[in-house]
């Protein structure tokens, strides 16, 4: 015991002693902190040693809290090998966004996340380019998929008239999920959602344009996420395990952990299904209005909140299969295919795996915020924020504020951070965008009516 102890203060003295002499504290006026990593000739990943396992830096800058949720992680004793931070790394509930770990004993609902499946779509549109998209048809297309397609909160009127087969189609799930299955959970399928979500028409550096769209498992995912939060606290209680900042986790073997792992994959089909038909009616406005049909044999669908089974190397030798959790992180295994957006001003790039086993084979989803959403409405004004849209057809409305272009990262630095995870394949520019706000007032109430 005693050498046990000795061992963890010391493991503790390297860990302040390294980092004093890495970062120095900036005050960012939001009640928080924000570390800086003063010694910019360090490689990526940073490797920071805890008591647990290390943690592989893929930035130079990041919250203090988000150093402290990470080694709370990489000191849970769920996690194995390392914990991997991804260049958009930012404070999350219960578990960073932007954070890979492997496990072979545990899963944490909140480090999957609470929009579980969330993702992203993007696609050519065949002969369509940035010369011969027609001003007119911008301002069209936008109005078009505001009409067509419920954001925010809103839900719609009816349901999509696929509704009910993809319910019945989107596999097994626990009588708990069976018993959440509601009237809006079939209204929801075909909406955007709120925050970050959002619809976009860009082009590439070739001037070819095309279609992205960026959203999740709407609530039925949130409930799922908060419900098996819940049950983790009640079996950590059981084994008298501490919760510290709202890590909790689940034992992988156990009922309640399988049971977590089967409806987490069912809200991974409905948010991958809820892209799909966005898509497809995005794909009806675009030819609708300029005769160009959308390329979906180049699309590119990948999916960020999840937790899988997969072979990972430790150190470099033979793989082992565990269960890897990436949350707001993207799979980046070598050659395949992935999309990092920025801001609604900034774009995105279509990137390439380079199969980097120091971060689990990942790379981050986005550029990652710079701003909580109330630092973001304090500080941007709609002046600024307007200006920072200039050219891009889209809505300033003083709501969306929050995800003024000010408020992310900047996404240049953000993909030079993880050059050893992607590289890129397309750099593209927004020309049409749509953020979720609600427009119609279509909202959900709690109560469950009308289960399948």
């Amino acid at each position: 015991m005693l050498t046990r102890l000795i061992s963890r203060s010391f493991s503790r003295l390297i860990h302040c002693c390294y980092f004093s002499n890495l970062i120095n504290e900036e005050d960012v006026n939001d009640n928080s902190t924000r570390c800086v990593i003063a010694d910019s000739s360090k490689s990526l990943p940073l490797i920071i040693p805890t008591v647990g396992v290390p943690i592989h830096l893929y930035t130079r800058e990041l919250e203090s809290q988000a150093l402290k949720q990470l080694t709370i992680l990489a000191e849970s004793g769920i996690a194995k090998g390392f914990v991997a931070a991804m260049a958009d790394v930012h404070v999350g509930v219960g578990a960073t966004i932007g954070t890979v770990f492997a496990s072979i004993t545990h899963v944490s609902p909140y480090a999957v996340g609470a929009d579980i499946g969330c993702g992203m779509i993007a696609a050519p549109i065949d002969g369509l380019t940035f010369n011969n998209l027609k001003e007119r048809w911008k301002k069209e297309i936008q109005q078009k998929i505001k009409t067509a397609i419920p954001t925010g909160f809103d839900a719609r009127v009816k349901a999509h008239k696929k509704a009910d087969r993809i319910i019945h189609d989107l596999g097994k799930c626990t009588n708990y999920l069976k018993n959440e299955i509601c009237d809006i959970t079939k209204k929801q399928l075909g909406t955007l959602g709120s925050g970050n979500h959002f619809l976009e028409i860009l082009y590439d550096e070739n001037e070819q344009v095309w279609i992205m769209l960026h959203s999740g498992s709407r609530r039925i995912g949130k409930e799922t996420c908060d419900y098996y939060h819940s049950v983790a606290g009640r079996q950590m209680s059981k084994y008298r395990l501490p919760v510290i900042n709202e890590l909790k986790y689940l034992d992988i073997d156990s009922i309640e952990g399988q049971d977590y792992l089967i409806d987490m994959r069912w809200c991974l089909n409905y948010a991958e299904q809820n892209r799909r038909i966005m898509l497809d009616e995005l794909c009806l406005i675009v030819k609708s209005v300029t005769g160009y049909e959308v390329d979906l044999k180049r699309m590119v669908n990948i999916h960020h909140n999840y937790c899988q089974q997969e072979n990972v190397s430790f150190d470099n030798s033979k793989e082992d299969l565990v269960w890897i959790t990436r949350k707001g992180a993207t799979s980046a295994r070598k050659g395949q295919l992935g999309i990092i957006p920025g801001s609604m001003g900034t774009g995105s790039f279509i990137v390439e795996g380079l199969g980097n086993p120091l971060s689990f084979y990942s790379c981050s989803h986005g550029a990652g915020r710079i701003m909580s959403r109330t630092m973001a409405m304090k500080t941007i004004s709609q002046q600024s924020f307007e200006q920072a849209m200039k050219g891009i057809v889209s809505d300033t409305n003083e709501r969306l504020r929050d995800e003024a272009p000010q408020a992310y990262k900047d996404l240049t630095t953000v993909m030079s951070n993880q050059e050893t995870l992607v590289k890129i394949v397309h750099r593209l520019k927004p020309l049409i965008n749509v953020k979720g706000i609600s427009e119609n007032n279509i909202r959900y109430s709690k109560k469950k009516n009308k289960k399948r």
